[in-house]
């Protein structure tokens, strides 16, 4: 019985067995009693000389996963460690919440545990650029652009996050929705939602239409919870709204559960629309239209980025990975 064996019967990552396994603080007391239900029922034992054994012959990365809820870097998660299982690189993970400072806690981590490089999944670099800037070791941050940081050895993988909700809200148009509502995260607190709003925004400054923030926009986390809470909101300020564009997955299908609760059926009178791509979407119902992001070419773009800064020097980077529309069932034409 190994710790893949455990993750696969509990349906939980690697790094969050491990994290149950040390006695790590970031982990739900639900996911913790079911793995620590799985461990008993195998009487598995961490092998702690195998473990330190390790520590000592290997090199650590560590993985700061920004957000405690988030599928997709869940699954980009799964994927870097995955990949990383046959390196000579220790895969260590922090999580933290969305709106903590991801480069302040790297720079503590730099100087506590000396890692050999950081890779950020999520993250916000214009908005702390000076902590990010004190990073004196190579960092990739994957799912967000980090282009504009001068003077750092960071590098970015990402969707381009501002043409791939501006074709969302094309798409929208063209289906002849013009009353949009938007459920997205903070925008003084998160550069995604930014540069995803931004893009919205300018589809609709094309056609001409003009977007009331205070009526239409309600924030969310990326959160089922939070986009169903977001969607009674939006109902409320915006009754008359006709599609809502939600910039994540699980907030747009938090928001269609509320909107049935609330006896409003997708699509029949409400369109809704996505971003991420996640399996979950291909299987509601119904199938959410959204952005699919290319989550397995976004981790090892970002691991092979990294390993190559790491063991070669190699000046940074920023790259864009393709994205993909996917239809759906979620939207309604009313042109």
């Amino acid at each position: 019985m190994t710790i893949k064996d455990i993750a696969r019967e509990c349906g939980c990552a690697v790094g969050t067995v491990s994290r149950v396994l040390n006695n790590h603080p970031d982990v739900s007391e639900k996911t913790r009693e079911k793995v620590l239900a799985v461990v008993k029922k195998h009487d598995f034992i961490l092998n702690a000389n195998a473990k330190l054994l390790k520590a000592q012959d290997s090199k650590t990365i560590e993985v700061l996963v920004k957000g405690t809820s988030s599928i997709l870097l869940n699954s980009l998660l799964e994927r870097i460690q995955k990949r990383m299982e046959p390196l000579q690189y220790n895969a260590s993970v922090v999580v933290l919440d969305e709106y903590d400072n991801e480069a302040k806690a790297a720079n503590r981590i730099c100087s506590e545990q000396k890692p050999v490089g950081i890779i950020f999944l999520g993250g916000s670099p214009d908005l702390c650029k000076d902590d990010f800037a004190r990073l004196p070791l190579p960092c990739v941050l994957i799912s967000n652009e980090a282009q504009f940081i001068e003077g750092t050895r960071l590098s970015s993988v990402s969707t381009d996050n501002f043409t791939a909700a501006s074709h969302s809200a094309d798409y929208l148009l063209r289906m002849g929705h013009t009353k949009i509502g938007v459920i997205g995260g903070d925008l003084g607190g998160s550069g995604i939602t930014q540069r995803r709003y931004d893009g919205f925004l300018a589809s609709l400054t094309r056609a001409g239409l003009a977007f009331d923030y205070g009526k239409a926009y309600a924030t969310s986390k990326y959160s089922f919870e939070d986009g169903a809470a977001a969607a009674s909101r939006l109902m409320e300020s915006y009754p008359d709204l006709t599609a809502i564009f939600a910039m994540s997955d699980v907030m747009a299908i938090g928001a269609i559960r509320r909107l049935a609760d609330m006896g409003r059926k997708v699509p029949d009178d409400v369109s809704v629309i996505g971003f991420d791509g996640i399996p979950l979407s291909s299987y509601y119902q119904p199938r959410l239209a959204t952005i699919r992001q290319e989550t397995d070419l976004l981790a090892d773009e970002g691991l092979n980025i990294l390993l190559n800064m790491i063991e070669r020097n190699a000046p940074p980077q920023n790259k864009f990975i393709p994205f993909e529309f996917i239809s759906g069932e979620s939207v309604r034409c009313l042109a």
